[in-house]
């Protein structure tokens, strides 16, 4: 059967193991296999998938020029 584990994911992508697992969480991707191999789109799936974290404030005091 031919997949990816999560820690040939996370080398492909240049994240943490970790931050796979959550990504695939996210997307709701299962396993193929009790081995916890999954299918190759799982990896453009979390590619595309969000950070997660909280975004970034608009209006700073430094973009608007202030001390």
């Amino acid at each position: 059967m031919e997949g990816l584990t999560i820690q040939e994911m996370a080398k492909r992508l240049g994240i943490t193991e970790r931050a796979v697992y959550q990504r695939l969480l996210r997307a709701k991707v299962e396993p193929l296999t009790r081995q916890a191999v999954y299918p190759e789109s799982a990896l453009e799936l979390i590619r595309e998938a969000s950070k997660g974290g909280r975004p970034r404030k608009e209006n700073t005091e430094k973009e608007q020029g202030w001390k």
